[in-house]
């Protein structure tokens, strides 16, 4: 994913920032076990909390081991132990990271991405085969998303779509046992998470697209040259900020009518404290030309 979803770390008591960085290192360690070493260091703050959200949904109590890692070999730390929700989150990493890897080859990256792609595919070969319906709808989702790029989509809304109905699957996994009503309220949270991790992201690359002249449904959207500059960051105070405040206040909606069986200090830490300070973050970054 993209790497948005992190901890407002200040605000978190010692003792919860070691039971997430407790999550953060069973993942690697999962990623390790059932995909080598190489995916390793594709590890995303995204997964984790996917990980770390999940199991707290789920389970209440999670088995931990003490580990040495591998780029701190001589200091020991707890590690939440490989489990079923893991590997998921593992498959998870290893194919949205393969899918990116190969977008951005597509996207004129090739110079950096050709050399990536031979390295993950026997991780993507292996994650492909242990979770096939997982990669089944990341392609076919992608494959929208890439289709309305290809069309230079200029509405937000439609090209976050794809993007958000693929979150919104991989959080409602069917291979927990789901009731009706939690289903729904995963599904809920991450179509809008989803949602609000695709704005994010394309908000955060404005300056970048615009210069290289590569797709963004916020510039298609909005922009009108540099001429236009002051009223391109009203739109994006007004209405792209609408529009990511509004899934993310939807996805806190659909996250306090769950059950939280474990570690919800923690979740409330980066639902309310770090993805709100990213949104306010990102919203005003000064977009350079």
């Amino acid at each position: 994913m993209c790497g948005y979803i992190i901890p407002d770390k200040p605000e978190l008591k010692i003792k919860e920032y070691q039971q997430f960085r407790a999550y953060y290192c069973g993942l690697c360690k999962s990623i390790s076990k059932h995909y080598g070493q190489i995916p390793r260091y594709t590890l995303s703050y995204d997964c984790v909390f996917l990980g770390l959200f999940l199991s707290a949904v789920f389970s209440r109590d999670k088995d931990t081991s003490i580990a040495r890692c591998i780029t701190k070999p001589f200091q020991k730390m707890s590690v939440i132990s490989d489990n079923l929700i893991l590997e998921y989150a593992a498959s998870v990493n290893v194919i949205l990271t393969y899918y990116k890897v190969k977008d951005d080859f597509k996207d004129g990256g090739a110079f950096k991405a050709a050399p990536i792609i031979p390295l993950l595919y026997p991780a993507y070969r292996k994650a492909r085969k242990k979770a096939h319906d997982l990669d089944n709808y990341t392609n076919f989702y992608l494959s929208e998303l890439s289709i309305l790029e290809d069309q230079a989509c200029d509405s937000i809304d439609a090209a976050a779509q794809p993007f958000a109905n693929l979150l919104e699957k991989i959080f409602s996994w069917e291979g927990l046992s789901l009731d009706e009503e939690t289903r729904k309220a995963l599904e809920e949270f991450g179509y809008n998470i989803g949602k609000w991790l695709y704005t994010i992201d394309a908000l955060d690359d404005i300056a970048e697209d615009i210069k290289a002249n590569n797709y963004n449904p916020i510039v298609r959207q909005f922009y009108n040259g540099p001429n236009d500059l002051n009223s391109f960051k009203e739109y994006i105070r007004d209405d792209v900020g609408f529009v990511i405040n509004y899934s993310l206040k939807k996805a806190c909606e659909a996250y306090e009518s769950l059950e939280i069986k474990s570690n919800k200090s923690i979740i409330d830490n980066i639902i309310y404290g770090g993805m709100y300070k990213k949104t306010n973050e990102i919203l005003n970054k000064e977009i350079m030309l």
